[in-house]
């Protein structure tokens, strides 16, 4: 979809459909296109037809009173309850709505209605945001009647002398950054014959061809010497392993590193998954697409420090060759680990992962994976657990999440927990001592953190990364979820 800033006056932009918001029974921010179509909405609001509450919409058609062809109202909502999130959210269905009308081209108002404690820039942003992430399509094996197929070809955004440049800004960087959301959802959402290790380390030589950006990607033999975490996983599979490290900024001494975990297919090796959850299991490398999605933008970002994204990346598959419960593993850390069942698998290959970051001597550590079932128990499929032992990082990232409303939430990690982890036979098990879910968001935490001496912060995509229905500007399937926010917490880090 091509984007246009334009310099127009609402009622003077050549569009099929303008969208325009409008707080609960408010019309002072239209009251001149309102008297230009003869009071039309304001009369529409004294009918109660149309009152501005939030997500409501009415659509009227403007007989060359004005030049937009159509207007569709949108309700804002209460006017102090108003926020770039549900900024967002209106994006989307507005554009849904021109979609669905089978438009080619629309033309949008909604940001300028004012946010308290906003700027301009952000408006424009969230829009942009919204709009791109609520039109996505996961279309490409689809061969019947993609003719039928609606698509927006042309989005315009209004803007006035004293915005232009900012606006012009703001939809560059909103553009950038929904459209690395939605290449993680195609990523996600590909199949596991398509989407294996060997994809994802093509994805990273492409990224790669920055010239800021280094690559190390870690085969097989080198793998098996020395990632026994990632190599234990991997040798079920006919798939090779792969370590990729992608490496920004490499001459800046100050360092952040990301480890994201790249299970390309889960079976849940011997320990095998039920059926009704093997279907989603291709999502369990969205920790490594996020990373991907986040190195595709980081050369945008103009940061002055050097950011690594490791990604430890394999199959968990079941066959005479694959790690078995009882196993004995020794990672790159040269701690052991005793395998109690093989569908605890990521926190073995991250183990790996998080042990490497450390020999870069980082700032700061963060890991984000699809670690738990236990997330969605936690919290649902609305906000990611975030546990770690610096609680300065910790409160960084909650604070981005919730600019970008890909919301944290903390969760404990006291000594109790870590006990839960200790073998009686290795250094430590990859499940706890407990049977069944109970705090296993917590022990999955308290065993990563046996592998990392940084400040390091975990991040549970188990209950965010997929979405069970479409909702808002997050479609059914794969929802993108962590790259804004890491942008967002990339830009603000001190």
């Amino acid at each position: 979809m091509k984007t246009n800033t334009i310099l127009s006056e609402p009622e003077n932009i050549d569009t099929n459909l303008l969208v325009l918001g409008v707080f609960e029974k408010e019309t002072r921010d239209i009251k001149n296109i309102d008297s230009l179509l003869n009071n039309s909405i304001s009369n529409t609001i004294k009918s109660k037809e149309f009152e501005g509450e939030f997500k409501q919409d009415h659509l009227i058609t403007t007989l060359g009173k004005i030049k937009p062809k159509k207007l569709l109202l949108i309700g804002l909502g209460k006017k102090k309850e108003y926020d770039l999130e549900k900024l967002r959210k209106l994006a989307a269905m507005s554009a849904k709505y021109a979609k669905s009308m089978n438009l080619k081209e629309f033309s949008s108002n909604l940001h300028s209605s004012v946010i308290k404690n906003t700027t301009s820039k952000e408006r424009v942003q969230a829009l942009m945001e919204g709009t791109i992430l609520g039109l996505y399509q996961f279309n490409k094996y689809k061969t019947v009647d993609t003719d039928k197929i609606k698509y927006i070809e042309l989005f315009n955004i209004l803007t006035d002398k004293n915005h232009q440049k900012e606006t012009e800004k703001a939809v560059e960087s909103g553009k950038i950054l929904a459209e690395a959301q939605n290449y993680v959802r195609d990523l996600v959402n590909g199949p596991a014959s398509e989407i294996t290790p060997t994809y994802l380390a093509s994805e990273a030589k492409e990224i790669a061809k920055n010239p800021n950006i280094n690559l190390k990607i870690y085969e097989k033999d080198e793998i098996k010497k020395k990632f026994g975490g990632l190599y234990t996983v991997g040798k079920g599979s006919a798939e090779n392993p792969k370590m990729i490290v992608l490496d920004y900024n490499p001459n800046k001494k100050k360092t952040i590193v990301f480890v994201g975990k790249g299970i390309t297919f889960d079976s849940g090796g011997l320990n095998l998954k039920p059926g009704k959850y093997m279907y989603s299991m291709k999502e369990d490398m969205g920790g490594a697409a996020v990373l991907l999605g986040l190195f595709s933008v980081l050369p945008k970002l103009d940061l002055n420090f050097r950011v690594i994204g490791i990604i430890p990346t394999c199959e968990n598959m079941p066959s005479g060759t694959a790690m078995r419960p009882g196993d004995i593993i020794t990672t790159f850390s040269k701690k052991t680990i005793e395998v109690i069942d093989t569908d605890a698998e990521g926190r073995l290959i991250l183990s790996d992962g998080l042990s490497l970051a450390d020999t870069f001597k980082p700032s700061a550590v963060i890991d984000i994976a699809t670690l738990t079932g236990a997330s969605i128990v936690v919290l649902g499929y609305y906000a990611a657990p975030v546990i770690g032992n610096n609680q300065k990082l910790v409160d960084s990232l909650i604070r981005a999440g919730t600019k970008t409303n890909e919301r944290l939430w903390q969760l404990p990690l006291w000594d109790e927990y870590k006990e839960l982890i200790k073998s009686d036979i290795a250094d430590v098990r990859n499940i706890s001592k407990y049977e069944g879910y109970e705090a296993g968001v917590i022990t999955a935490a308290g065993f990563l953190e046996a592998f990392t001496e940084s400040n390091w912060a975990h991040i549970d995509i188990g209950g965010t990364s997929w979405f069970p229905r479409s909702e808002d500007y997050t479609p059914s399937n794969a929802t993108g979820f962590g790259v804004r926010l890491f942008a967002e917490f990339l830009k603000n880090y001190k």
